[in-house]
């Protein structure tokens, strides 16, 4: 086991090494001093009622899994098999379940028993309290009766030419010829599309207040690169500067919210958008949202509108960079204009290969359960394993090549899938972040060729609760008619 950690702390860089003396020494501190004490029993009653996992100290457990996340969960799949315990700081232990049984018996239980919107709390500060993304049971239901019917695949499909539109005109400014980090180009393009379809404002209306937005948005969410975002803890000491930054950032994107909010109200200019709606909504006691409700709904839609559907697409062009022969293929449906059966099974593929939510929501237990044959008991996180599930070979044939064919013939199986997530907690988008990929892809390979700038796809860096290529998904972009010479 110390071989095992001296390679892991080796592997881990510079910080890691310096981080692990200390641990080392609180670990025999704490274990000393609390050897007989109530806590330690607690501790130990609970590492007994949970599968195995790693017995590093939780901040060590933390740190690896920030610095490898795709490794560090196959290495505790291939040691300690289909369920595994892995301890987070300031949070309780974390089960990964990655057999499809355990999963769906997970995504069923009853809200009593397994609370979704608690697992969610990372993304808070973001979204706010009052979001539909992190209420349980009624609440949670009726945030999205309100916006489901605005994510139907028939409503979404009305949003075809705007996507189209945004898309073609921000990738005629992406660079040629030289490597270029195409993610954070995705999440500008994408965030355009979802403030547009959110506030209701077409693409060719150029609403002065919209881009302020668009441009103070992407400001504040750098900071769900960092790791003092998902680690309370790191908001102190040298990240105490960083966050408080944020803060005074998050108040001025509020403030201009609120003014649009305000203005929306007296003003008929878009009417029928989804902020409309969430302005004629009405809570359980027939009143209407808050101000405050309406704010934190809203910031909840653009959130997760934008940030997952540009870090898949990120994965999108990594994997076909380094991949020409699915490239070839792709790039020959599109020029024929003979339907789109490989585009969506090459999609879906993507999506398998690189989900960005490697665990869907996690469920906090709050009643005893029995899943798979343990009982858990709070407290403790039950995480649906998307990533392991999506690479287990007696679900996939081959998992770790890149191979859309897989999907010509079948769909999905649901067993076998979780992009999306599930249960109540399901994304509403994924419609709508279909037809981005699909619009984004299509624009891109109609004129132009994708070839990798590194000899390796990249590995996964964390981006709040999602995961992203670590430099930005670097690619070398040139233009068909010059390939053709």
């Amino acid at each position: 086991m110390r071989q095992g950690t001296q390679a892991l702390v080796s592997a881990g860089g510079s910080i890691t090494r310096l981080l692990h003396p200390l641990a080392r020494r609180w670990r025999v501190i704490y274990v000393n001093n609390a050897s007989t004490s109530g806590r330690e029993r607690t501790r130990r009653a609970t590492r007994a009622t949970l599968p195995s996992g790693p017995r590093l100290p939780a901040a060590a457990q933390t740190l690896i899994l920030w610095k490898s996340p795709l490794a560090r969960l196959e290495q505790c799949r291939d040691r300690y098999g289909n369920r595994f315990t892995i301890r987070i700081t300031s949070r309780p232990p974390h089960v990964f379940l990655c057999d499809p049984n355990d999963i769906k018996a997970m995504l069923s239980a009853p809200a009593e028993a397994l609370y979704p919107g608690e697992g969610a709390n990372t993304v808070e500060p973001l979204v706010g309290r009052e979001s539909f993304m992190l209420l349980d049971e009624e609440p949670h239901l009726d945030g999205r009766k309100i916006i489901l019917p605005q994510f139907r695949a028939e409503t979404v499909a009305q949003h075809t030419k705007l996507i189209d539109e945004v898309s073609q005109r921000a990738v005629a400014l992406w660079p040629r010829d030289v490597s270029v980090a195409l993610h954070p180009r995705l999440r500008a393009l994408t965030l355009e599309t979802a403030l547009r379809i959110t506030l209701g404002i077409p693409g060719h209306d150029h609403e002065p207040r919209l881009y302020e937005l668009h441009k103070r948005l992407l400001a504040i969410l750098s900071v769900a690169g960092y790791a003092l975002f998902s680690e309370p803890l790191l908001r102190h000491g040298p990240g105490q500067r960083r966050w408080r930054r944020f803060l005074s950032e998050r108040t001025e994107v509020d403030d201009l919210i609120y003014d649009i909010i305000k203005s929306r109200g007296r003003s008929q200019t878009y009417a029928d958008s989804l902020l409309d709606k969430l302005l004629e909504a009405r809570n359980a006691d027939n009143s209407l949202m808050s101000v405050q409700q309406v704010r934190d709904n809203l910031m909840s839609i653009l959130l997760a509108g934008h940030e997952t559907t540009a870090a898949q697409l990120a994965w999108a062009f990594q994997l076909l960079a380094h991949n020409p022969a699915v490239l070839d293929k792709l790039t020959e449906e599109i020029d024929s204009g003979a339907g789109e059966s490989y585009l969506t099974a090459t999609i879906h593929e993507v999506l398998r290969h690189r989900p960005v939510f490697l665990f869907a929501i996690p469920r906090a237990v709050k009643q005893p359960i029995d899943i798979g044959g343990w009982t858990y008991r709070p407290p403790a996180y039950l995480l649906a394993c998307t990533y392991l599930l999506h690479h287990n070979p007696t679900l996939y044939s081959d998992p770790e090549q890149f191979r859309p064919e897989r999907f010509l013939e079948t769909r999905p199986a649901a067993r076998a899938w979780l992009p999306w997530g599930g249960g109540r907690k399901r994304c509403p988008g994924n419609h709508l972040a279909t037809l981005e990929m699909k619009s984004v892809l299509r624009t891109v390979l109609a004129t132009m060729t994708i070839k990798p700038a590194a000899h390796t796809i990249e590995a996964a860096h964390w981006r709040s609760v999602i995961v992203v290529p670590r430099a930005g998904s670097q690619v070398v972009l040139h233009d068909r008619r010059d390939s053709w010479g």
